[in-house]
């Protein structure tokens, strides 16, 4: 749950990672579910900067299309099986810049009680070349709550029925 500080009257912020992928859907259920009906959530997406070598033409190019795939990206997550989020207050971020730098910024500007992120669990050699996670734990300035990996599998698995198909609506 999140920290309680200050008035008790104070509303829950939570600042979330959302890339596309499985975890950060789990990662945005599980912010919606510690923001409650009452609190906030800010979804934040962070796309990569292109290089300033490449020139105008170029640049803008690259810029523009990193931009129109994030917010693809932020405008279908309501679709992608985050019912939670709809039951509670959120916004959608999408920053240029580095993931972790972001996130974290976002949760100091609006003063967020916690920070949760999706881990893909992609192995030592990733964790040894540097995540997102990982490094949101070195650099925050509040609790960040991580999603593993096996937990947004097993989350998935519990939300199918016993005959493991997916719910399908009824024809009409």
């Amino acid at each position: 749950m999140p920290r309680a500080r200050g008035k008790s009257d104070r509303r829950p912020v939570v600042v979330v990672g959302y890339d596309g992928s499985e975890p950060s859907r789990a990662a945005v259920s599980l912010a919606a579910r510690h923001a409650g009906r009452t609190g906030r959530v800010y979804v934040v997406h962070a796309y990569e900067l292109p290089p300033d070598f490449l020139g105008w033409p170029n640049f803008d190019q690259l810029l523009s299309d990193r931009m129109d795939h994030g917010r693809a990206l932020l405008d279908a997550m309501p679709l992608a099986g985050n019912d939670e989020l709809l039951e509670t207050e959120y916004e959608t971020e999408l920053i240029g810049g580095p993931p972790a730098e972001a996130i974290a910024d976002v949760a100091r500007t609006r003063d967020a009680d916690e920070i949760v992120i999706g881990s893909r669990g992609l192995g030592r050699v990733r964790g040894l070349l540097g995540s997102v996670s990982h490094e949101l734990l070195q650099i925050a300035d509040r609790p960040v709550v991580v999603v593993p990996a096996a937990a947004a599998r097993s989350a998935r698995a519990e939300a199918r029925p016993r005959d493991g198909r997916r719910d399908r609506p009824a024809k009409a």
